[in-house]
């Protein structure tokens, strides 16, 4: 994955760029979050995608919501 130069966004940049159509993530993931299907879809680096509503650990999500430096993924 190649990143974009624009980095460092809080979650409500990363949210409308998702809207967008754009893939987002933090610096440490080498998966990404996009919407789809009316949902945020969380893509794991293993392979898994994972409906945001799933989550099995709702701290880690929501720090990770909470995090500001969020970007966008080109592929």
């Amino acid at each position: 994955m190649n990143l974009n130069k624009k980095d460092g966004m809080a979650f409500r940049e990363a949210w409308f760029a998702m809207l967008n159509g754009e893939k987002v993530k933090l610096p440490s993931w080498l998966g990404y979050w996009a919407f789809e299907d009316n949902t945020i879809m969380m893509h794991c680096r293993d392979g898994r995608v994972i409906d945001i509503r799933s989550t099995e650990n709702v701290v880690y999500t929501m720090s990770n919501v909470a995090s500001n430096d969020w970007m966008i993924v080109n592929e």
